[in-house]
């Protein structure tokens, strides 16, 4: 398995000796074993290896061919690449191609992006096992009989998977991780953790969003089990009482959600002894509200880009912290294996400024290397990742997250944080989250602000108390309130959705 550490599907294996005969897949009310889904993993398997395949899509979701599919490409020495079945057809198509896919695992949910995808495809590249009639011109695979994979040779610097961001260019971005990158993440994060079998984990965010590898490699890698949750009932988990949720992943927006709409009452969530956060800078607020709703529950905030391979810092948050509700916990020290630097506009190592990374969790480049220019720093010898996200050295808690660097924008030629206006509106608007976008106009670029949950306010009453604390060029041009926070598929807060209601609400003010 080479000095790095085991292969990302090996942490399963761990997991079923671990908990022989145990529970490892809850998916609506069909429950697996660590067996029975080892078995179809295998089936899965067993095609995809006798034929060599190399880069498998994943167009598969909230199913048990999607989990067993990712687990089968790797077994069969292939690197996984999840494929959102709801996704436009010219993004589908793209990163199909970006990838250079010459095998797809499906289910009933891939169905019509399949359609999409098959002149992609020679015939018998298409791998199903719950799809009851194939697209007109499809011919797909059955899973062979459960049996050992036959695969190549395989290393820890072989390719694990690939997940697809935004990119500069307005494509999808490729970001390849190998397995010795997620299994040094997997290692940490249960070194951090005490969990073992019988631990139920929540698996709530799709397979394109990294933080799944989280949810499912150390619930399996601990022999726990995986409860498989949809998006309704992820935004009532005081209902899963029934289910009796141990481990629980959110991103902060996800949670302040909850608790604006009044769903974490104190106690709860008795049964959740550790809370995993990521995605998002997290309110000292949110975290109170959370343990209050799971009062026996640990708190471990943690960052990192899908670059460096889940999540590389973490902070584990004291209910005793007097810090106000707006302010943001820290994001703490980095994993082993993970060194962090911070450097200045000059590249200068500083106390305070842009995050750069590099060690066991981190990727190497992304699969165009076009991708990679401004993206990494040469220091003192070494080469590192730059995050673009802005911190604050603290004695006291570590790394603090203050930001994006590029949320530094000119406004009347003014420079002007994005986070610091954020702050100034969430200590005038108690018990709203904030977002602060700038959109653009034939005038120059305009600062915009969503408030989200809270006391519904008009724009003079926030503008008048935050007149207090910004000076007159960093208040919005635009302010508007809504009920409850607005979300994507992945929990988070959707900025493009909100930076497109913003456009439409200057253009119409501007032509009234």
């Amino acid at each position: 398995m080479g000095a790095d550490g085991p292969l990302l599907d090996h942490w399963f294996d761990r997991g079923r000796s671990l908990a022989p005969g145990g529970p490892a897949l809850c998916v609506g009310q069909q429950t697996l074993t660590y067996d029975a889904l080892d078995r179809e993993v295998s089936a899965l398997a067993g095609p995809l290896a006798a034929d060599g395949r190399r880069r498998v899509g994943i167009l598969a979701a909230r199913s048990v061919t999607a989990y067993a599919g990712f687990l089968a490409a790797l077994r069969a020495g292939a690197c996984a690449v999840p494929l959102a079945p709801d996704a436009p057809p010219d993004r589908l198509t793209a990163v199909a191609a970006a990838a250079g896919l010459d095998a797809v695992v499906v289910d009933a949910s891939g169905a019509a992006g399949l359609a999409t995808l098959l002149p992609l495809f020679g015939p018998d590249a298409i791998l199903a096992a719950d799809l009851p009639d194939p697209p007109l011109g499809a011919r797909i695979r059955r899973p062979g009989p459960p049996g050992p994979a036959h695969a190549p040779a395989r290393h820890p610097d072989d390719l694990a998977y690939l997940m697809f961001t935004s990119g500069s260019t307005g494509a999808p971005k490729g970001v390849p991780i190998r397995h010795r990158n997620v299994s040094a993440f997997v290692r940490a994060a249960l070194d951090r953790h005490d969990f073992r079998p019988g631990d139920r984990f929540s698996q709530i965010h799709e397979l394109t969003f990294d933080l799944s590898m989280s949810e499912l490699f150390l619930a399996w890698g601990s022999g726990a089990c995986l409860h498989v949750l949809n998006r309704l009932q992820a935004l009532a988990p005081a209902r899963l009482a029934g289910r009796r949720i141990t481990v629980w992943h959110a991103t902060p927006s996800l949670a302040a959600s909850l608790r604006i709409a009044g769903r974490l009452d104190p106690g709860s969530l008795p049964d959740v002894r550790t809370t995993l956060f990521c995605g998002e800078p997290l309110t000292t607020g949110t975290a109170r509200a959370w343990h209050a709703a799971a009062p026996g529950s640990l708190i471990d905030n943690l960052y990192g880009p899908t670059e460096a391979a889940v999540a590389c810092t973490g902070h584990r948050w004291d209910d005793a912290d007097d810090a106000p509700d707006d302010a943001t916990v820290p994001i703490g020290e980095p994993f082993p294996g993970v060194h962090t630097l911070v450097v200045d506009e000059d590249g200068t190592p500083a106390d305070t400024g842009e995050l750069c990374l590099r060690g066991a969790q981190v990727f190497t480049g992304y699969l165009d290397p076009a991708e990679d220019e401004g993206r990494f720093l040469d220091h003192a010898g070494q080469r590192w990742y730059r995050t673009g996200d802005r911190v604050r050295r603290d004695p006291g808690g570590g790394l603090v997250h203050l930001g994006r660097a590029d949320s530094q924008v000119k406004i009347q030629g003014y420079r002007v944080e994005l986070g610091e206006v954020a702050a100034a509106l969430r200590a005038v608007a108690p018990g709203a989250e904030v977002a602060v976008l700038t959109v653009g106009s034939g005038t120059g670029p305009h600062l915009v602000a969503c408030l989200m949950g809270g006391e519904p306010v008009t724009q003079a009453e926030v503008l008048g108390r935050a007149a207090r604390r910004l000076p007159a060029y960093m208040m919005p041009r635009l302010l508007w309130w809504v009920p409850a926070p607005v979300l994507n598929a992945n929990g988070k807060v959707d900025r493009p959705y909100l930076r497109r209601v913003a456009e439409r609400r200057l253009a119409s003010m501007q032509s009234s």
